[in-house]
């Protein structure tokens, strides 16, 4: 049998009491309940290609899962998108393993830290999506996600931001439908942008311009709002 992930698929392979693995096109996902209490889920990551997976990404994948994910209470559509992104294709796979990364290790350097949400969150709303159900959509050769940032400047007004992936023209941006038309939503776009122009100078765009818009804001994106 097969779990949807959008536009990729994860065939379940065992179904074992306690135990679900599914295939992924790079490795093999075990989720395993903890046997004596029952009261926890655990995630590893078994890689069957070489020159993808390291011992860092499937340590943050699996942290993550433990300490994002698999927690209380459990919500079923923030564990749906977690599924998603782990069916998702490898260059895509990567960057949310990233992010993840970022989340679990902030660089001290950084102006702001980043939190992936699994969920779309209450700030965002459209006529195409509701509040709560699962923030990761990959269909149409895009993917669609949402991120928050926060700033001790800024304690009680952390900065959302859906971001969009698409593949046929390698740009990652933030896409205005779901943005406030506010000067810090502008400021976010003027970063997207110039990250976009500067990574195609010396790189054929692609997912990795995820990565770079996030560290780019992380870095240098003022807090301060005209």
């Amino acid at each position: 049998s097969t779990q949807s992930t959008g536009d990729k698929t994860l065939t379940i392979r065992s179904n074992e009491v306690l135990c679900t693995s599914l295939h992924h096109e790079t490795c093999f996902y075990r989720f395993s309940i903890e046997p004596s209490t029952l009261q926890s889920i655990s995630l590893t990551i078994t890689p069957t290609k070489e020159g993808f997976w390291n011992k860092a990404m499937t340590d943050t994948l699996s942290t993550y899962f433990s300490e994002k994910i698999a927690v209380h209470p459990f919500k079923y559509n923030v564990v749906n998108s977690f599924i998603r992104v782990l069916g998702s294709p490898k260059d895509i796979l990567q960057q949310f393993v990233n992010i993840m990364a970022f989340e679990l290790r902030p660089d001290p350097r950084s102006v702001w830290r980043v939190s992936w949400l699994p969920m779309v969150p209450p700030p965002i709303h459209h006529d195409f999506m509701d509040n709560g159900v699962p923030g990761v959509i990959l269909a149409r050769n895009k993917t669609l996600f949402f991120i928050r940032l926060e700033h001790d400047e800024r304690p009680n007004d952390p900065v959302t931001i859906p971001m969009v992936y698409d593949q046929a023209t390698g740009i990652t941006k933030s896409p205005d439908k779901l943005m406030p038309n506010d000067a810090m939503a502008q400021r976010i776009s003027e970063h997207f942008r110039l990250v976009n122009t500067i990574f195609n100078q010396g790189n054929p765009q692609g997912p990795g311009t995820i990565s770079e818009c996030i560290l780019d804001l992380l870095n240098n994106l003022n807090p301060t709002v005209p």
